[in-house]
């Protein structure tokens, strides 16, 4: 009978020692550092409105990316070149929020803009674009 009770008391020990042991976890992600992240990337992707630069504006825009209205990239480079080549550029950018995804790979950023022209006309509004970690750590857009 002791015996068994001596078999009984390891394996309730055994089981609270496995029970103890934590699983491999993902470690947090930093909301913080990922913000800082996004909110970069998306200072290139200004400058490059600003600049009327095409070649950095596309290289802030992931491979699948989609522009509601218009399409899939060549679509959106087009349209764009087209853009810019009329003088058009956009300044005074104002974001209102961003927000990340608590497993820190997609995020959204609200924010306003002012719309230029080489004849000084302007247009105002505000958009809501989306961007996606990609697998090299960078963030780039995916809608908008």
């Amino acid at each position: 009978m002791k015996k068994y009770l001596s078999v009984i008391h390891l394996v309730v020990l055994l089981c609270f020692v496995v029970g103890c042991q934590q699983l491999a976890e993902k470690p947090a992600v930093d909301i913080t550092a990922e913000e800082a992240a996004v909110r970069g990337a998306f200072e290139i992707l200004n400058k490059a409105g600003l600049a009327k630069d095409i070649d950095l504006f596309m290289s802030c825009l992931a491979e699948d990316v989609v522009r509601v209205g218009l399409g899939g990239k060549d679509k959106i480079r087009e349209w764009y070149s087209n853009w810019f080549s009329k003088g058009n550029y956009w300044d005074n950018v104002t974001i209102y929020k961003i927000e990340i995804s608590a497993s820190g790979d997609m995020a959204y950023i609200i924010y306003s803009w002012e719309q230029f022209n080489n004849e000084g006309s302007r247009g105002r509004g505000s958009d809501i674009l989306v961007m996606k970690k990609q697998a090299d750590g960078t963030w780039k857009q995916v809608a908008f």
